[in-house]
């Protein structure tokens, strides 16, 4: 996305009816502000409305998209590689940005006119934007300075420590990093609220709740909107049109049956999850193509599609290898007079 690697940060606009932009960052982050029209701003599994005038903040490894389903609407958004401020924080302050990194994926503003960061977010985006189309001598200098304000304004306000209760969800979301990411890692598999709770030795009561005032969420739902982000950001990765597939992923990794039947057969809901979270791209696009190439009446397309899914990493080598084997040798008639 960046134009130049020592200064990773672009900035576009857009505008149109339905989906007007959409995407996902891995390392990168965003803030966008509505210019006319209104949104719908689905970011991760939360979907907020926004206004003329309104910013919002896009974290990183979340899946996005701005939607104008009332009439034609633009925005115009900043994007910016992270490493732009944890190269120049300190230890304590690298802390604090995994502090904002937690909170901002669980908690979706919109910052409207009177919100105390409104001000510094609305002239540091056309400071920044006026500075990018102009491309003046040094012009990365003011845009990068503008980062920072922005950036700061949003560290104080998501990660404020004036009174106790600010301090104790600070010292909390410390104390569960190591817990984030074993979810993080193994959505995909059977995640026990006594584990989680062992991990940093409390009981599980006193876990759950610790998370909720902490992470916003209860340690289910959480769990369950890192399952959905993850096979959001696994459709992202196709151009293609995947509705049904994409409802059909997300169904399935936050099932709570304990059995889930796959071709008539029951298979364990863990072993079928499991294997939905190894899922790629390619698996995906494999998928489709044997949709497109099928040439027999399919009754029921979402068995279909959960039975191909569940066997994609099995079968999609013979069927590439199939394909090349064809448009090698043809269908099979080389050699034959």
């Amino acid at each position: 996305m960046a134009e130049d690697y020592r200064f990773p940060f672009r900035m576009y606009s857009a505008k149109g009816t339905g989906t007007v932009t959409e995407g996902y960052h891995d390392k990168a982050v965003e803030i966008v502000e509505v210019i006319s029209g209104s949104f719908d701003f689905q970011i991760g599994t939360e979907t907020v409305e926004a206004e003329p005038g309104d910013f919002l903040y896009i974290p990183s490894a979340l899946v996005f998209r701005a939607s104008a389903p009332r009439g034609e609407a633009s925005l115009r958004a900043m994007v910016f590689d992270s490493d732009i401020i944890e190269a120049n924080m300190e230890n304590f302050d690298t802390e604090i940005f995994y502090m904002f990194y937690i909170q901002s994926r669980n908690r979706t503003t919109v910052f409207k006119e009177g919100h105390p960061i409104y001000a510094t977010l609305k002239s540091c985006m056309s400071e920044a934007y006026d500075e990018y189309i102009a491309k003046d001598v040094c012009y990365k200098l003011p845009i990068r300075a503008n980062i920072y304000l922005i950036m700061t304004a949003l560290l104080r306000y998501y990660c404020g420590t004036k009174d106790e209760l600010d301090r104790m969800i600070y010292h909390n979301v410390m104390r569960l990093r190591p817990v984030i990411e074993h979810i993080s890692e193994h959505c995909g598999e059977k995640i026990y609220i006594e584990s989680l709770a062992d991990m940093i030795t409390v009981s599980p009561d006193y876990f759950t709740k610790m998370f909720k005032d902490s992470i916003g969420k209860t340690p289910i739902d959480y769990i369950n909107a890192v399952r959905v982000n993850q096979a959001l950001r696994l459709l992202s990765m196709t151009d293609t049109p995947v509705n049904e597939i994409a409802e059909l992923i997300v169904d399935t990794v936050c099932s709570a049956r304990k059995m889930i039947r796959v071709a008539g057969d029951d298979y364990p809901a863990e072993v079928v999850k499991s294997r939905f979270m190894k899922l790629d791209s390619s698996h995906v696009q494999y998928v489709m193509d044997c949709m497109r190439d099928n040439t027999t009446y399919v009754r029921n397309i979402k068995k279909y599609l959960l039975a191909a899914l569940y066997n994609a990493p099995v079968t999609i080598g013979n069927y590439y290898s199939s394909l090349v084997q064809h448009d090698m040798y043809g269908d099979g008639q080389r050699g034959r007079g």
